[in-house]
């Protein structure tokens, strides 16, 4: 790659950078319906062309934003998981924690507006299925761990109780107000999950 050709891809990627977070404001601000993008274009001092360039639409950018995020929640699962609690309970727990932080990146509307989209056809709804699939895996090698401890029932479908610790977590997130403090919400799943184990011992 010559000199030219590694600036400009510099360029590229940072022009990339400036109209995501332009759009990551605007979708706090505003909500992601009220977002456009001759909006996200304004922000961040491009023309609307040149966003289009990059993003298939307004959708296509939404699920840029919230692949980079979680992106980086996957990763800290990885690393969890690397060095787990002998108590499958507290494991799962803590990977629900670091799902959670999903409310470091953006606001509750935000991932409410991202729970409606995902539900129809498109970028969204792909990114969705990924986000569900390494979170189930993560999941699953939790309770293999706490299997291979002897304090996970041996019958127990591995696939199967992922999912719903999966399907749990996602439907309190979902229940949870505004307000609601992340501490009063990982204390319910905390509850939850323990009864779920109590069955699975």
């Amino acid at each position: 790659m010559t000199v030219a050709e590694s600036l400009r891809s510099r360029q590229k990627t940072q022009r990339r950078v400036t109209m995501l977070t332009a759009a990551r404001g605007l979708f706090v601000e505003r909500g992601y319906s009220k977002t456009t993008m001759d909006a996200i274009a304004a922000r961040a001092e491009v023309g609307v062309a040149t966003v289009y360039t990059y993003f298939v639409n307004k959708e296509g950018v939404f699920a840029e934003l919230a692949k980079m995020d979680m992106a980086e929640l996957q990763l800290e699962g990885e690393e969890l998981l690397k060095s787990l609690p002998d108590d499958p309970v507290e494991s799962v727990v803590k990977l629900l924690r670091i799902y959670n932080k999903v409310y470091d990146f953006i606001t509750y509307e935000v991932v409410m507006d991202f729970t409606i989209e995902v539900k129809h056809e498109g970028p969204l709804r792909k990114t969705g299925r990924w986000i569900s699939d390494w979170k189930v895996d993560q999941l699953s090698r939790a309770l293999v761990q706490g299997q291979m401890a002897g304090k996970v029932s041996d019958s127990l479908s591995i696939q199967d109780a992922a999912q719903i610790i999966h399907d749990l977590a996602d439907h309190q997130y979902q229940r949870v107000r505004p307000n609601e403090s992340r501490k009063r919400t990982e204390t319910k799943l905390n509850k939850w999950v323990s009864i779920l184990f109590e069955s699975w011992r």
